[in-house]
C-alpha cells in the first residue's frame, strides 16, 4: 500500500509547493500597469468603464484596490462564480478577465482531488485524495514518535553522511529530511483536512469552542458609483498602504500583518452617499472568523510572510522527495535480500 500512497504524497506536495506562491506570481502579467506620474481616476469613472464591458444581465459587485500603484484594480462580477476583470486605474481601460493560469488550475486539481471532478460524488480521484491525506497525517504523526531520538543520540539523528556511498547518503537524508519537515507538513495536512471533510471541519472549530465560520458572498449589485468614490477616498486617505475591498454596503480593510493574513476591519457604508456608518474591527469579529483566517494562513504558510512561505516550500519539497528515497531504499533492500538468499 505504501507504493501508491507514496506517489500520491509526491503529487500533493509538489502541487502544494506551487500553490504557495499563486497569490504572489499567479497574475503578474495580467495586472501590471504604469502610473507615469498620474493619479488614479475617480472610482465612479473606473466602475463606469468596467460596466460598459459587461454582458447584459451581469453586474459589478465589488472592487479590490491594492497598495501597489503598479497593480491594476480587480473588479468583481456577479457571475459566473469568482468572475472578475482587471481595470487600469489610470486610463479606465479594461485589461482582460481574471483568469487563473493553467499551471495553477492543474496544480489545484491535483492538490485538492487528485485530478478528480470537483463536484462528482464518489469520483475516484476525490475519494483517493481524501483517504491518502488522512492516512498520511496519521503516518507523519507516527514518524515523529518513532523518529524521536533516544537520550544521547540526538546529534547522530541529524547527521547526513556524504562519504559512505549512495545508500547511506539517501538513508540519512530520508531520516533527517523527514524529521526536519515533519512538523510543518503535519500542520500543512491538519489544516488542509478542513477543506476535505465536513466532519473534520466541525471538529476542528468545536475544539476551539465555536461553530464553523459562515462563508460570506457579496452579490449585491453596485449602485450610485459616486458614493463608492466618496467612501473610498475617505478610507484610502486613512489606510494608504492597505488593500481595500469595496462592496455595495461595506468595505473591508485588510489589516494582515504577522499572523492571520486574512484579518480585516469591516466598515459599513451608506450606499446612497458613501458615508461610513460603523466599523467592526478584526478583534471584535466572531472567534470563528479568526479561526477561519488562521487555518488558511497556516495552510499556505503566509502567517509570517515570505519567511514562512520559503520554509514551507523547502519542507513540502522535502516531503515530495521522501517517498522517492523511500522507494530506492526499499528496492535496494529487496535486491540485497534476494542476493543473500540466492
Amino acid at each position: 500500500m505504501s507504493v501508491p500512497f507514496g506517489l500520491i504524497v509526491v503529487i500533493i506536495c509538489l502541487s502544494g509547493a506551487l500553490l504557495i506562491f499563486e497569490r504572489d506570481f499567479g497574475h503578474i502579467e495580467q495586472t501590471e500597469v504604469e502610473s507615469n506620474g498620474r493619479t488614479p481616476l475617480p472610482m465612479d469613472s473606473i466602475l463606469n468603464s468596467a460596466q460598459l464591458y459587461l454582458a447584459d444581465g451581469n453586474h459589478i459587485v465589488g472592487v479590490t484596490i491594492y497598495p501597489d500603484s503598479g497593480h491594476a484594480y480587480k473588479v468583481m462580477l456577479a457571475k459566473p462564480a469568482m468572475a472578475a476583470i482587471w481595470v487600469n486605474q489610470y486610463t479606465g481601460e479594461v485589461m482582460g478577465k481574471y483568469d487563473r493560469p493553467a499551471v495553477f488550475k492543474v496544480a489545484s486539481a491535483a492538490h485538492r482531488r487528485l485530478f478528480g471532478k470537483s463536484k462528482a460524488e464518489g469520483a475516484f480521484g476525490a475519494i483517493t485524495g481524501k483517504l491518502a491525506i488522512g492516512i498520511t497525517t496519521i503516518a507523519l504523526l507516527m514518524i515523529i514518535i518513532v523518529w524521536r531520538p533516544s537520550k544521547g543520540h540526538v546529534r547522530n539523528k541529524f547527521k547526513i553522511s556524504i562519504t559512505k556511498g549512495t545508500y547511506k547518503f539517501l538513508y540519512d537524508f530520508h531520516c533527517v529530511g523527514g524529521a526536519v519537515s515533519a512538523l510543518i507538513i503535519t500542520v500543512y495536512i491538519l489544516t488542509g483536512l478542513n477543506w476535505s471533510f465536513g466532519w473534520y471541519r466541525k471538529l476542528l472549530y468545536s475544539t476551539f469552542g465555536t461553530e464553523v465560520a459562515e462563508t460570506t458572498s457579496h452579490k449585491t449589485p453596485a449602485e450610485i458609483f459616486p458614493a463608492w468614490d466618496y467612501a473610498y477616498s475617505k478610507l484610502s486617505s486613512e489606510y494608504p498602504d492597505k488593500e481595500i475591498r469595496m462592496y455595495q454596503n461595506e468595505a473591508d480593510i485588510v489589516v494582515g500583518g504577522c499572523g492571520n493574513q486574512q484579518a480585516t476591519d469591516t466598515y459599513k457604508i451608506n450606499p446612497a452617499n458613501g458615508e461610513v456608518s460603523s466599523v467592526t474591527t478584526y478583534e471584535d469579529k466572531a472567534e470563528s472568523n479568526h479561526i477561519k483566517g488562521w487555518i488558511y494562513s497556516l495552510h499556505v504558510g503566509s502567517w509570517l510572510g515570505w519567511l514562512t512561505k520559503i520554509i514551507y516550500l523547502v519542507c513540502v519539497l522535502i516531503g515530495a522527495v521522501l517517498p522517492i528515497t523511500g522507494y530506492y531504499l526499499w528496492i535496494k533492500r529487496l535486491i540485497l535480500k534476494k542476493c543473500h538468499s540466492a
